[in-house]
């Protein structure tokens, strides 16, 4: 979650084409006026981050995002790259200028807390965080907020260049948690940089391959996703998943681990979804569990399935397993994971 944040500079918070020049050449067409956007963060994207909402542009109480999906929630005036973990966020994970501007403000020292309902009340006007405010000229403004602490590497009045380092990814501020909190504003108003227009206006979802502020490089990076496996793998013990957005280091099972599991953890789920986990390995070692569809859209969710250990120890060889979000009876995501055990 990224909040709103009044107090501080009004701080807040297709088709596939069949060629590449065709894809360059709408691009250009549809792109709207507006700075040409880089990626904000430098990671791997589907491995490293992910984008977990969009910007809502629903001006109900429901919420959409610009593909008429449902990656978003109510009144988000931003997108979400998110990270694996706090820890991955610890690690070092750069915030990037996305254009060339002048830093408009800044603001650093607040504590790194995942929200709770006493940090609400605490962070109350500055539910940004710690970040930072670009001005890119012509009204155009970009914000960066749940920045790690002490890690902010500019100062008001500056002059940054695109893809300079402003600072690292973290959880200040209203955020649940660890990711960067993006902006874009003209004359004010939140813009969606997928589709370039202002969040008022409806979704559009025939354009969302080329239309919006981005440059080709971060397009291809953050194709559409809807519901898309953040990470999956082999556990020993199944309450550690309860912790993946603390340490996303889940460590692996040895032959004498008291259980076997198969977990995955993925973000934006529809209602109506179903996870399947499946693993087979020696000795007829198998697990195939698949989930009820779920009731509601689910921001993230996790689960495992597995077996206990009843011999001396696990047979040693090759255990592979896959993972998958099901959608409509079709396979929307999916990963395989193995595991050696020697």
């Amino acid at each position: 979650m990224s909040g709103r944040d009044p107090g501080w500079l009004m701080l807040a918070a297709g088709a596939a084409l069949p060629t590449v020049a065709a894809l360059a050449f709408l691009y250009y067409v549809f792109r709207p006026e507006g700075p040409e956007l880089s990626l904000p963060v430098a990671c791997e994207p589907g491995r490293t981050c992910f984008i977990q909402s969009f910007v809502d542009v629903d001006t109900g109480t429901g919420a959409q995002d610009f593909a008429c999906g449902s990656a978003t929630y109510d009144g988000h005036k931003g997108t979400d790259f998110r990270v694996l973990s706090v820890a991955a966020a610890h690690r070092g994970v750069d915030v990037l200028a996305s254009a060339v501007g002048i830093v408009k403000a800044v603001r650093d020292g607040m504590d790194d807390a995942l929200a709770s309902e006493a940090t609400r009340r605490e962070i109350a006007g500055r539910e940004c965080g710690n970040g930072v405010v670009l001005d890119h000229g012509g009204g155009w403004e970009t914000q960066y907020c749940h920045m790690l602490r002490g890690s902010i590497a500019v100062k008001a009045g500056e002059r940054v260049a695109r893809g300079e380092r402003l600072g690292h990814v973290g959880y200040s501020g209203l955020a649940e948690f660890a990711h960067l909190h993006l902006e874009v504003r003209r004359d004010g108003q939140p813009i969606d940089p997928f589709s370039g227009r202002a969040q008022s206006e409806p979704c559009s979802p025939e354009k969302r391959e080329w239309s919006g502020l981005w440059d080709r490089a971060a397009l291809e990076a953050f194709r559409y996703r809807n519901g898309e496996i953040l990470d999956a793998g082999f556990s020993a013990d199944p309450a550690v998943l309860d912790r993946l957005e603390l340490d996303d280091a889940v460590p692996p099972p040895d032959r004498g681990s008291s259980a076997l599991v198969v977990y995955i953890r993925a973000a934006n789920l529809r209602a109506g979804d179903r996870l399947r986990l499946s693993a087979k390995g020696p000795n007829g070692f198998a697990i195939d569990e698949t989930s009820k569809p779920f009731d509601r859209s689910k921001a993230t969710f996790h689960m495992f399935a597995g077996r206990k250990r009843t011999s001396p120890e696990w047979p040693a060889g090759r255990y592979h397993g896959e993972v998958s979000i099901l959608r409509n009876n079709w396979i929307q995501a999916s990963r395989s994971v193995t595991l050696e055990l020697r």
